[in-house]
């Protein structure tokens, strides 16, 4: 898990156990709300960059200069 993550997952949990502990009315639906937007599936793109592409390692070792 990264540091994002545990960040994240502290920054939820730690109010509603506060709420839990301290006797806050907390309704379920909407806690399995936040539990069910929380378990969504996240999607990265990334772009690499030129140096990622594969072309330098081909024209080195063809010994092909650009």
């Amino acid at each position: 898990m990264s540091i994002k993550g545990l960040l994240r997952t502290l920054l939820v949990c730690l109010p509603l156990a506060f709420g839990s502990l301290a006797g806050i009315p907390m309704r379920p639906e909407e806690i399995e709300d936040l539990m069910h937007h929380l378990n969504q599936p996240k999607i990265t793109v990334m772009v690499p960059d030129d140096s990622e592409n594969g072309d330098d390692t081909i024209k080195r070792l063809t010994g092909i200069q650009p």
